[in-house]
């Protein structure tokens, strides 16, 4: 019989918490993430709305059934998108009844709606002296501003911390805020599902994170973020150390020297961090991909689809038609439904296309790069690989699925992709069918 010392209950304690902590760092890195359901029909914080009453997969729902009558959507853009990009924004989201609130660098009116100029209330002094605001003067003194501008998106980066003051100080009665660009694609029916399984009185800031080495994480603007009203009003609380007059919000800019930083986005992150409101990142449920250059893979196959990116005009027609014809409309969209949308176009070799395969590259000198084939023969090696693409003498990879998109010949280096069909439909048999749509945990 083995006699239990302390020696030795010590060394088995140490081992244990060794095994723990081995399996928890495993787990957090090459372990699949943790997720929950999404209900279907989550109960509505009002009474006089049953699960019922909320019709998914309709036009306008779930607007119609006023169950997001506390939730305001911020649309930011540029003065030349109004005519351009807004009247294809109201077509697509117009119709319904919810709250909307436009910011652009322009004061302007369309179609009944107000456009406020985010810059409009901002101190002297932060314009002095600075060339970028030498646009907005320009935007300013224009008779009008009927086309995009490069020039413009100098500005942009202004924009976020005046606009989330002039938000509070607008509806001071809505709980959550989304914030959107004019080429982001929103799922509304998961997105009032999402935002069921929170209290909008705790500090909320949701988003897709973007990683930028030794700074903050920040939500990415274009994949669309979310704050609750208790986020909006601890940043309201940290805007009082610098605001002199509380009745014209927007006058400020945190104390940041906005015209050393890249994004916007990111400025808002850091002061959103040190107002006490880090980032909950919900990729890829925020995404910054549309459907064509969407990855599918083992970490997206079973989640939900809150929001896309990077969509035009065609982009949100296609897809349009695409959610009319669903077989389950009033389920959640998850990225196992939305690849029927790109598969019936993946074939085993197509010219003039980059797939985006990146997870491996067989550069000059490697045998995989001579030629398609010899790329084709590379992917059935690696036996993870479910696509790859040629170009030059160069061979990529992939692990994911994407479609991609049209690549012209640049001189002599044609690009050819292509799909391991047969793999492919092994990979959705072992992945398929999902039970119910994941709301994966937050990272970070």
């Amino acid at each position: 019989m083995v006699r239990l010392t302390p020696t030795r209950l010590l060394c088995a304690a140490i081992l244990l918490c060794t095994f723990l902590l081995f399996s928890f760092i495993s787990n957090l890195f090459f372990g699949q993430r943790g997720y929950e359901i999404l209900l279907e029909r989550p109960r509505p914080a009002r009474s006089r709305t049953s699960p019922a009453d909320v019709p998914y997969g309709e036009e306008c729902s779930p607007f119609k059934a006023g169950v997001m009558d506390d939730v305001t959507i911020v649309l930011k853009m540029g003065a030349g998108e109004l005519a351009t990009q807004l009247p294809r924004f109201l077509n697509r989201l117009g119709r319904c009844k919810q709250d909307l609130l436009f910011f652009s660098d322009r004061k302007a009116e369309y179609s009944g709606f107000d456009i406020v100029d985010a810059l409009a209330n901002l101190r002297p002094e932060y314009r002095y002296n600075n060339p970028d605001f030498d646009i907005y003067d320009r935007i300013q003194a224009a008779n009008s501003t009927e086309e995009k501008t490069r020039d413009g998106w100098r500005l942009d980066k202004y924009k976020f911390l005046p606009m989330m003051e002039l938000t509070s100080h607008l509806r001071p009665d809505s709980n959550w805020f989304v914030f959107v660009e004019t080429d982001t694609y929103v799922n509304w029916d998961n997105m009032y599902r999402f935002l069921t399984h929170f209290n909008p009185k705790t500090p909320y800031y949701f988003g897709s994170p973007v990683w930028p080495p030794k700074k903050p994480v920040f939500a990415h603007g274009g994949s669309g973020f979310v704050l609750s009203r208790g986020a909006l009003n601890k940043l309201m609380a940290r805007g009082r150390m610098f605001a002199e007059n509380h009745h014209f919000p927007g006058t400020h800019l945190y104390g940041k020297d906005v015209t050393k930083e890249c994004c916007g986005d990111e400025v808002l992150g850091n002061v959103l961090k040190e107002s006490g409101v880090p980032i909950r990142g919900y990729w890829p449920m925020f995404n910054g991909e549309k459907p064509i250059t969407a990855r599918f893979g083992w970490e997206q196959w079973c989640e939900a689809i809150l929001t896309l990116h990077h969509l035009q005009g065609e982009d949100f027609a296609a897809l349009e038609r695409w959610e009319s014809a669903r077989q389950h409309p009033s389920r959640p969209l998850t990225f196992e439904e939305l690849f029927t949308y790109i598969e019936p176009t993946l074939q085993d070799q197509t010219d003039d296309w980059s797939n985006m395969s990146e997870d491996i590259t067989h550069g000059s000198g490697h045998p995989a790069g001579k030629s398609f084939d010899t790329c084709f023969a590379a992917c059935l090696r690696d036996s993870k690989c479910l696509q790859y693409e040629h170009f030059g003498d160069t061979c990529r990879l992939s692990h994911d699925i994407r479609l991609g998109h049209h690549q012209s010949p640049d001189g002599d280096k044609k690009w050819t992709s292509g799909w391991v069909t047969a793999r492919i439909k092994a990979f959705k048999a072992a992945h398929s069918p999902c039970h119910g749509a994941h709301l994966v945990h937050a990272n970070p």
